[in-house]
């Protein structure tokens, strides 16, 4: 029985170093892709919402990280690499306004 709990715990902190640095990831990218400056909080809550604030004030709140992929590639459609100012998720849309000031809509 020891060794199983061992074992357990052994497997849930080799988890748990994965997702940390899933997350470590994803914060340096969105600091490089999404801000075009540094990130100056980055936070993920116990329900998967992702909070971003760039050091420029653009502000992010996504239902989960996996919508970051999303934005790089609008970032990178639509707003020529530049950064997002703004960024919002409906359930059919995705609305955002590049740095440049262009407010866009694109459906889902």
């Amino acid at each position: 029985m020891n060794k199983m709990g061992l074992v357990a715990i052994l497997v849930s902190g080799v988890l748990a170093g994965c997702a940390s640095n899933e997350q470590r990831d994803n914060y340096q990218e969105a600091s490089f892709e999404l801000c075009n400056t540094s990130v100056k909080v980055y936070s993920v809550s116990d329900d998967g919402r992702v909070r971003i604030v760039c050091e420029d004030g653009a502000k992010f709140s996504l239902q989960s990280e996996s919508t970051l992929d999303t934005m790089r590639d609008i970032n990178a459609d639509y707003c020529s690499g530049e950064g997002l100012g703004k960024f919002s998720e409906s359930s059919n849309y995705y609305m955002f306004q590049c740095k440049s000031g262009a407010l866009l809509s694109v459906a889902k």
